[in-house]
């Protein structure tokens, strides 16, 4: 069982544990439903609900491989699934539980909203309007006219079932406050750090103009007023000396400018994307670079320019200050944009170094819609793990 969940452990660990909230409540009912009908409690509508519910289990099991490669969207697809075959047979066999069925409709669009693209949102409120109201009027044309009779089943079905439907609402309302929360104070944290960052990457873009391009510009002024003092004096050949030391200087200077810009945006990745850029970049380290990548598609200018300029900060990391000999970059386009960059460096301990160019990496990748992990150690390299979960490569 642990290897078949397994696959949603590569989702968002708010997703994952609401789906394991999801199938322990439906395994719980159908437990408790079990056990009832094999103490005796045996009756025709007991025998549909534990069948559906059986299905639904299924369904539900079901979605973690698909979810290994497929990622959310497979995920709250299966739970949707699930949820109205549920819905649909729990009401056909007993109509008295057609207020906790047509609730169960909305549990799929509740756990999507922070997970899918708006289409799939958009998708999952009609099947939660139109389920919902189908499921009512399924259960009033059900009804049974003569309750009394039938009102030991009724009152099984609901006692075994009403908990655990109310555990996953309770779990879903606690779970979207929980995340409300969070992402407001992460907001706060964001923009201070989105400020720090900007104003360090501004006093860093200063040094490099002041210490490169301007101190050349002025070494140029100054050869410039030798050569009109050659020339004054009729010294062709010296001035001709000075104006080749000139062209070269102003060579010199044009390559630092164009390498500062690519810094700031390299037009390679505006052009022709992510991987070309890369590829690039690879050629152009002092490092050895390993590239590998596979079932790549190009995402958005953003996220394509959040995973760029975090995999450079890393490589120039692994080139300045790891020591590394060489580096593997790993990008995968499923089941979401996710990237990978390891070096066999020195490492270092994290407590005993400031963040520095991490927040700016982290604050890149969270504006995006990302995240990112470090793992490093003293002698062990480092590796820089990021990736887009909430950016569904099928949405």
């Amino acid at each position: 069982m642990r290897r078949i969940l397994a696959g949603w452990d590569g989702l968002d660990p708010a997703l994952a544990w609401l789906m394991r909230i999801n199938l322990l409540a439906l395994a719980t009912a159908t437990v408790l439903l079990a056990a009832a009908y094999l103490l005796g409690f045996q009756h025709t509508a007991v025998e549909i609900d534990l069948a559906v519910m059986a299905v639904s289990l299924v369904v539900l099991l079901a979605t973690p491989p698909l979810a290994r490669r497929h990622g959310a969207t497979a995920a709250i697809l299966g739970l949707t699934l699930s949820a109205l075959v549920f819905a649909v047979g729990g009401t056909w066999a007993t109509p008295v539980l057609s207020p906790l069925t047509a609730l169960l409709t909305m549990v799929p669009l509740l756990v999507a909203y922070p997970y899918l693209s708006a289409r799939w949102v958009h998708a999952l409120m009609v099947v939660a309007v139109l389920g919902s109201a189908g499921i009512v009027a399924l259960g009033e044309w059900r009804r049974v006219e003569e309750l009394d009779q039938l009102w030991w089943v009724n009152a099984l079905v609901v006692a075994s079932s009403l908990p655990a439907g109310v555990l996953v609402v309770v779990f879903l309302v606690r779970g979207a406050y929980t995340r409300l929360k969070e992402q407001s104070t992460q907001l706060t944290d964001s923009r201070t750090r989105i400020v720090e960052v900007a104003d360090a990457a501004r006093r860093s873009l200063e040094r490099d103009l002041h210490d490169g391009a301007q101190q050349r510009l002025l070494a140029m002024s100054v050869t410039i007023e030798r050569v009109r003092k050659e020339l004054e004096a009729g010294r062709q050949e010296g001035a001709t000396t000075l104006l080749g030391q000139l062209a070269a200087d102003n060579r010199e200077v044009l390559v630092e400018l164009r390498e500062l810009a690519r810094g700031i945006y390299p037009p390679l990745l505006a052009e022709r994307g992510l991987v070309a850029a890369l590829q690039s970049t690879a050629r152009r380290s002092t490092v050895p670079v390993t590239l590998d990548v596979a079932d790549f598609e190009r995402p958005s200018r953003q996220v394509e320019a959040a995973a760029y300029f975090c995999i450079l900060e890393a490589l120039t990391n692994a080139a300045k200050h790891a020591g590394a000999s060489e580096v593997l970059v790993t990008v995968r386009g499923l089941p979401h944009l996710s990237f990978t960059v390891s070096d066999n460096g020195s490492g270092f301990d994290q407590a005993l170094v400031e963040a520095g160019g991490l927040l700016g990496m982290e604050a890149r990748m969270e504006a995006a819609g990302g995240r990112l992990r470090l793992e490093t150690a003293p002698g062990r390299g480092t590796t820089v793990h990021g990736e887009f979960p909430l950016l569904d490569s099928t949405g």
